[in-house]
C-alpha cells in the first residue's frame, strides 16, 4: 500500500503529461453570444438535420435525476445520431458505443450559449485506435460543421 501511495503522484503526472501531448483538443467548442437557449437548441436541430445526421432527444443535464420542476435550466444535452455511420463504427470497434450517439450540451453563460462536445477524434487518440483515427477525424470535421452552422 505504501508503494502505492509514492507512486501515485508519479502516475497521476504521466497520465496528464499525456493528456497534454494529445495532438487533438478534447473539447470542440463554440460560443454563441446574444441567442437564448431555446433559439441555440433550434438551429442545432437545423444543424443537425442539414449535416445528414437525425435528432435524437434533448434533455436537461440532471434529468430523471431530480422532479422535472428542479431540473437544471441553463444546461440541455442535444443528441443525435447518423445511424448508418453508427453501425459502421460499431463493427469496426465496440467501444465506439461510449460516445453514440453524438451530443452536445449547451450551457447558458454570461457571455452566451457555450456548445461543447467530445472531440471523436481525441477519444480514439485515448484508446490508442488508429483504425479509427480516419473515421474520428471525419466525424470531428462533421461535429465543428454542425457548431459552426448553429451558432451562426
Amino acid at each position: 500500500m505504501r508503494v502505492l501511495l509514492k507512486a501515485l503522484p508519479l502516475l497521476l503526472l504521466s497520465f496528464f503529461v499525456g493528456l497534454a501531448q494529445a495532438a487533438e483538443p478534447a473539447l470542440l467548442t463554440r460560443l454563441v453570444p446574444g441567442r437564448s437557449l431555446d433559439e441555440v437548441t433550434a438551429t442545432l436541430k437545423q444543424a443537425i438535420t442539414s449535416h445528414n445526421f437525425t435528432f435524437v432527444r434533448e434533455q436537461a443535464i440532471d434529468s430523471r435525476l431530480v422532479p422535472v420542476d428542479w431540473e437544471a435550466k441553463s444546461v440541455r444535452i442535444v443528441y443525435f445520431c447518423n445511424f448508418n455511420m453508427m453501425d459502421a463504427a460499431l463493427q469496426r470497434d465496440l467501444r465506439t458505443a461510449q460516445i453514440m450517439p453524438c451530443r452536445v450540451t449547451l450551457i447558458d453563460g454570461k457571455q452566451g450559449i457555450e456548445m461543447v462536445a467530445v472531440n471523436p477524434a481525441w477519444v480514439s487518440e485515448q484508446w490508442n485506435a488508429p483504425d479509427l483515427q480516419p473515421h474520428c477525424l471525419r466525424l470531428k470535421q462533421d461535429y465543428l460543421a454542425i457548431l459552426e452552422e448553429a451558432a451562426l
